[in-house]
């Protein structure tokens, strides 16, 4: 049974609710593309080194690990709406904080209550489009929903640029962001759907419901998180100047923005698992190309953009199989194991890269990316022939 409670909606409720959570996932947007470059380019301009530079991008993958499991039951006791407004909060203060803070502990500290907040409003979303999504648009919805959110990420490395990375004008950004994830979400109240869970069921005894969908959010975590985080260092490593390493970032987040609605369309009409491994051989390929590239700007360019596409792609198809796979009680809990292991991914990706990266800033990063990825693909080739009847 499809996770949906689309029956509760008139044709005119369920595209106003969804309208609430595309925008709201705008805000949440803006603030990760502020704060994935303005920390790795802070510590980088403090001279900290290519491992704790790493470990400040892996640190909302860390904070997000440790507050999900318990995120279904805040959900459960404050409703959908309110613990949206919880999150967009505490991420607004943690930014505003970051103006104040000196040492790369402390940045480091902020960043995890920070991104504890953020993971409120991302978990409410998802389920929330999961559930009143149809089943034969399921795939479509959520790319919207996830273009929406690049859109916003896309925004912050271009007013990052242009404001700057000192003073408080960033740290500001970021609060704003932040903010404006709960707007529609507040004014759109009325139209939540009801969140109430099967409490038998928890993030981490869910990853049995759906291990493709699973694997797929891992992949997604990886792939994602360590470009968006680290690609304007390899881009420096380069020879690119910090504004030329800003926009790859952002041309990567202009492929995901692009790229997602198609791959969606086809996600809906055609199968989910061989569209996954596809991407797959697209990621290693255009990865492996990349390095040949930096001395070519527009060719450099149109890989970023490519890659984009593919590495958002993850994430859209494998939610969009867990919508269709897991049942309406269920989903809360699923979609908190989901974002777990993507955020699991998260980790493991920038971490690793940035270890590599110390040897060989740019080598390193795109033979760790490349094997990561075919280490994957082969896990999704072997789940799936093991879930076979």
């Amino acid at each position: 049974m499809a996770a949906s409670c689309q029956g509760d909606f008139t044709p005119s409720e369920r595209t106003l609710s969804i309208a609430a959570v595309v925008f709201a996932s705008f805000g949440v947007g803006v603030a990760f593309g502020v704060g994935f470059p303005l920390t790795a380019l802070t510590l980088e301009a403090w001279g900290e080194p290519k491992w704790v530079i790493g470990l400040g991008g892996a640190a909302p993958g860390i904070a997000t690990v440790m507050v999900l499991p318990f995120a279904p039951r805040i959900i459960s006791r404050l409703g959908g709406v309110a613990t949206i407004l919880l999150g967009s909060t505490l991420a607004a203060l943690a930014f505003l904080s970051l103006g104040a803070t000196s040492s790369a502990t402390a940045w480091i500290i902020v960043r995890l209550i920070g991104s504890a907040g953020v993971a409120l409003p991302w978990l409410v979303g998802e389920t929330w489009i999961n559930l009143v999504a149809r089943e034969e648009t399921r795939a479509r919805a959520i790319a919207i929903y996830v273009v929406s959110f690049f859109a916003g990420f896309a925004v912050g490395p271009q007013v990052l640029d242009a404001v700057g990375l000192t003073g408080m004008a960033p740290f500001v950004v970021g609060a704003l962001g932040s903010a404006f994830a709960g707007l529609p979400i507040l004014l759109a109240y009325r139209l939540a759907p009801d969140m109430s869970f099967d409490h038998a069921t928890n993030a981490f005894s869910a990853l049995r419901l759906a291990p493709l969908a699973f694997a797929a959010a891992f992949i997604g975590g990886f792939s994602e998180i360590t470009y968006l985080s680290l690609v304007p260092n390899v881009g420096l490593a380069a020879g690119l100047t910090s504004s030329e390493a800003l926009r790859l970032l952002s041309i990567v987040t202009l492929g995901g923005f692009v790229l997602q609605f198609p791959l969606g369309w086809i996600a809906d009409t055609w199968s989910r698992l061989g569209l996954l491994m596809i991407l797959a051989g697209a990621f290693i390929v255009f990865s492996l190309m990349l390095p040949f590239a930096f001395g070519h700007p527009m060719a450099a360019e149109t890989l970023a953009f490519l890659i984009g596409g593919v590495i958002l792609g993850f994430y859209t198809i494998g939610l969009a199989m867990l919508g269709e796979r897991v049942q309406v009680s269920q989903l809360a809990a699923a979609n908190a194991g989901f974002i777990i292991m993507y955020q699991v991914g998260a980790i493991v990706g920038p971490i690793a890269a940035g270890a590599a990266m110390t040897q060989s800033p740019i080598i390193g990063f795109i033979l760790t990316m490349t094997t990561m990825m075919a280490l994957s693909a082969i896990g999704l080739w072997v789940l799936n022939a093991r879930s076979r009847p």
